[in-house]
């Protein structure tokens, strides 16, 4: 049988996030006697030197590099987009990101044979320039089938006009195996006896940094051993950093930057905390539910189809500072029913949000959109 050439989309100029860690996690990962898989990230240094597509390459991916990363190069972009899908002649254009999809929307449009998968990792909401917001709805509407990450965000599609029909669940997953392979704990420093609680995430006003640091000094009360680590980078950054200035806690507080051992970092954590304001899905909860901790979780949709409340973790409103600290300082009183929510989390993920589980989900729809006879 004829194997089922499928290109993924990007468009992410710099670092790696949680889509990218999904799709550099999936990389590999698809049954190589059905599928031939390729990647493509617009927008990336000239040469596809930016830290997202040197990690493709690095996990062996069919890499094919499209050059520009101005606007004013959009024109010769679609262009070599376009000769490209003409030139492989792909079956399947996934698409991912804004962007992404926009620019792979209207070149699919030149290539009629080529079918078009759309994974929708985020509401219209998150997009705040109407033209991009209108183009996005239009494009994903064109596809010939649209991957929800979660039931909320298919709601949305459906409120936004997309035919439900041409919708499929297909949640985000992470790669277990990753967190079992880690070894050893992340190269930073730990005081003796300190509790450490950590959370991992862009250092954007969504993430809801700020109450999780609001909330640190009334946790201090009960726990004073307690530090909080943040790994992520962001337009927040010199924000918290004063906040947590203004509030007395630079010795309780440390910013961790950008990291690439997140398995490592995970492990070293005793708690894991998650304030978003907004959440699609949520794949650092996932990991670490993956790595076996606790989480406390704001609870907005997104985050509720993954922590269930009082057995994986611990699930308060959001941006209530008074409520989060309670919550954590309830699952540092009681060590046992640390661990117990740990290992629940583990079996979780295990059973509904592994990696195998995604990549199965999409070479699904592979099948279905290419008109091809079923797999397993």
């Amino acid at each position: 049988m004829k194997k089922i050439k499928v290109l993924h989309l990007t468009s992410s100029p710099r670092g790696i996030g949680g889509v990218e860690r999904l799709l550099l996690d999936m990389a590999g990962k698809y049954d190589a006697s059905t599928f031939d898989v390729g990647h493509c990230n617009l927008f990336c240094a000239d040469l596809g030197t930016g830290e997202f597509s040197q990690a493709l390459k690095d996990t062996g991916a069919r890499y094919f590099e499209i050059k520009g990363r101005k606007w004013f190069e959009l024109p010769r972009i679609l262009f070599r987009l376009i000769t490209l899908l003409r030139a492989e002649r792909f079956d399947v254009l996934h698409l991912h990101m804004l962007h992404a999809t926009i620019l792979g929307g209207f070149a699919a449009i030149f290539v009629p044979k080529t079918k078009v998968v759309v994974t929708r990792h985020y509401t219209v909401a998150l997009v705040n320039k109407p033209l991009l917001k209108w183009l996005d709805i239009f494009f994903t509407k064109r596809a010939d089938r649209v991957a929800a990450i979660s039931d909320y965000v298919k709601r949305d599609l459906m409120k936004n006009g997309v035919n439900p029909e041409a919708i499929s669940i297909v949640h985000n997953g992470t790669d277990i195996d990753a967190f079992d392979r880690a070894a050893g704990d992340a190269d930073f420093p730990r005081k003796e006896k300190a509790f450490l609680m950590g959370t991992v995430g862009s250092l954007t006003h969504r993430k809801g940094h700020e109450h999780l640091i609001r909330a640190l000094p009334l946790i201090l009360r009960e726990n004073p051993a307690c530090e909080l680590v943040v790994v992520g980078e962001g337009p927040e950054l010199p924000h918290l950093q004063a906040l947590s200035t203004e509030l007395r806690l630079e010795n309780k507080i440390r910013f961790a930057g950008f990291r690439k051992d997140i398995p490592q970092i995970l492990r070293s954590f005793d708690l894991y905390v998650h304030p978003s304001l907004f959440e699609p899905f949520g794949i650092a909860i996932l990991e670490a539910m993956a790595a076996r901790k606790c989480v406390v979780a704001t609870a907005v949709e997104g985050v509720t189809e993954i922590v269930v409340d009082g057995k994986t973790g611990h699930l308060v409103p959001p941006a209530d500072a008074d409520r989060l600290a309670e919550a954590i300082n309830e699952a540092i009183s009681d060590a046992g029913r640390l661990s117990r929510s740990g290992e629940e989390g583990r079996k979780r993920v295990e059973e509904n949000f592994s990696i195998a589980k995604t990549v199965s989900g999409y070479q699904r729809l592979y099948v279905e959109v290419a008109d091809c006879s079923s797999i397993n």
